[in-house]
């Protein structure tokens, strides 16, 4: 998203087993080697793929694991493979259905700002507005800032049972520079993959605790049916009178 908006590049499984995806799997693995390790006894496993790796959780409330994958893109003597970090959060007895819908990050110079890009199945503009309203969370929008977050989309399928959630951060990113022949990864802290924890998890909670949304929706609807007959009420005696 962002000021300059274009098509989302997801082709990590189309790399060539080239000496520089060779080269750029090593500093993946490292990597993944440093969210396992900041992870503690959490991380159970870690799982490879072709310019990917999956870590395997045991002990988050949400997290399960957590994808981390490389899509790459050509630049002039260099090549860019911007990191994705993606899950699949479950749903729990807390969550009511809410049919197809997607949220997504607008970044913009004047901030980030959290819209609602698919809904469909229910017409609750209650349930709507507090997804947008938990997203916003202030908890979440410092962590975007903190570690360099320049795409976030979160979507749901009608009885999917879960919430897929993916990001973008120049943190973990790596480049391959032809001249010379050198590959940079930009190394996160161990605070940092922490951060990144606490925000899949926070994420988490926002979207699969919608109860009380449908109970406001409810509430709503009883107040307005009860104003409505008050009013036919009154309307009522005032033409009796």
């Amino acid at each position: 998203m962002g000021l300059l908006q274009k098509e989302k590049n997801r082709n990590a499984a189309m790399a060539r087993n080239s000496f520089v995806t060779r080269k750029v799997e090593g500093k993946l693995s490292v990597l993944a080697d440093t969210f396992r390790q900041s992870a503690g006894a959490y991380c159970t496993s870690v799982e490879a793929g072709k310019l990917s790796r999956r870590l395997v959780f045991d002990g988050f409330g949400y997290l399960k694991n957590l994808d981390l994958i490389y899509n790459w893109e050509n630049r002039f003597l260099s090549v860019n493979y911007n990191l994705q970090i993606a899950t699949n959060i479950e749903v729990n007895d807390r969550f009511i259905e809410t049919g197809d819908c997607a949220f997504e990050v607008e970044f913009k110079l004047k901030g980030a700002k959290w819209s609602c890009r698919r809904w469909t199945g229910t017409d609750n503009t209650a349930m709507k507005e507090g997804y947008l309203g938990r997203l916003s969370n202030p908890l979440i929008m410092d962590r975007l800032r903190e570690l360099d977050i320049v795409d976030l989309e979160i979507s749901h399928r009608r009885d999917q049972g879960t919430f897929y959630i993916s990001m973008e951060s120049m943190i973990g990113s790596a480049t391959w520079i032809f001249i010379p022949p050198i590959t940079n990864l930009i190394t996160p802290r161990q605070e940092e993959c922490v951060r990144f924890f606490e925000l899949f998890e926070l994420l988490g909670d926002a979207v699969v605790n919608n109860a009380a949304d449908n109970a406001a929706a409810d509430n709503a609807a009883a107040e307005n049916e009860a104003t409505g007959s008050t009013a036919a009420d009154n309307t009522a005696a005032g033409n009796a009178a």
